[in-house]
């Protein structure tokens, strides 16, 4: 049981630990995969979720007129969704593989002119595997669930899109042209209804063909649920705080001096099931973002699911 609590506080540390209030510099795209309360343990499942966040950032423009400088407001706002297929598969009882599959959709807008990118996204193979689970045993008043792993995010987005002739910034692209590792770790405790789930996501992002690269970056998130049986349907509602952390990008192997930057977030999720299908919903809330160089807003972040289990 000791061990258990030290795996617990380390996980905490390692999401909380540094916590810094920055927000990201605009071309944004910081956020992190955000895993939420998974389907039934042990479950094969496939199923689709969509998720969105945007961004507000006001800046300034000063330009000449008759031979006199004249400052006026930039407002960007920027939106990023991406429609998921994923699924989960067991093929031992101690690990599960994952697969996600996004098609993405970007927009960006600056004082009402837009410019619009979507595509197939970069697909992302993980595997976790349970050093601990007594979720099913009787014999344990608190349920235990501790898993880690990992896995790549693989070039298969398109990259290079243009726009009158320009080729979009890295942030607008479907894809990132570059193969990004990824570890993870997952704890969830459980007594009788009332549980606490606990996730860490580290990303070594590489290097795209035209030496652009995205800044290493982690999100975590930690939330309290409660499972309620209401008939034959059960539902879990949840509460807690995501939070993720982006190092500057790199040019060149230059850093860009704004980019990069962390926000703190609220969640609020229900998640609930038929036999075997599930459905859920969660939103995300800002809590605290800072920007030195630029004014940037971190909005409200939504995200839908549905899944059959098998």
């Amino acid at each position: 049981m000791k061990n258990i609590f030290v795996v617990t506080a380390l996980l905490l540390g390692l999401l909380f630990g540094g916590f810094t209030t920055q927000a990201c510099d605009k071309g944004c795209t910081m956020g992190g995969n955000y895993m939420g309360i998974l389907p039934q343990f042990n479950k094969h499942f496939v199923g689709m979720r969509y998720n969105t966040r945007s961004y507000t950032l006001t800046g300034t423009h000063t330009h000449m007129m008759n031979g006199m400088p004249h400052t006026h407001s930039v407002i960007t706002e920027e939106q990023y969704s991406t429609m998921e297929a994923w699924g989960r598969f067991y093929p031992t009882r101690r690990i599960q593989l994952f697969a996600f599959v996004p098609y993405v959709m970007n927009r960006q807008t600056t004082n009402g002119s837009s410019i619009h990118q979507q595509g197939l996204g970069d697909i992302s193979l993980m595997a976790n595997y349970s050093l601990i689970n007594t979720g099913d045993s009787a014999g344990h008043t608190f349920k235990h669930t501790l898993q880690v792993g990992g896995g790549a995010k693989l070039p298969t987005g398109a990259y290079g899109a243009r726009h009158n002739d320009e080729v979009l910034p890295a942030h607008m692209q479907a894809g990132s042209g570059s193969v990004d590792v990824l570890l993870n770790a997952l704890y969830t405790v459980r007594y009788k209804q009332t549980g606490l789930s606990t996730d860490f996501t580290y990303r070594f992002n590489g290097e795209g063909k035209n030496r652009y690269q995205f800044g290493y970056r982690y999100s975590g998130s930690t939330n309290l649920f409660y499972w309620h049986k209401a008939g034959a349907i059960s539902l879990l509602p949840s509460a807690g705080l995501y939070y993720e952390k982006a190092k500057p990008d790199s040019y060149h192997d230059q850093h860009k001096m704004q980019g990069g930057g962390g926000a703190l977030f609220s969640n609020l999720g229900l998640n609930a099931y038929y036999r075997n299908f599930a459905a859920g919903a969660t939103w995300q809330l800002p809590l605290a973002q800072q920007n030195e160089q630029h004014i940037t807003s971190a909005n409200s972040r939504t995200q839908f699911s549905i899944s059959y289990m098998f």
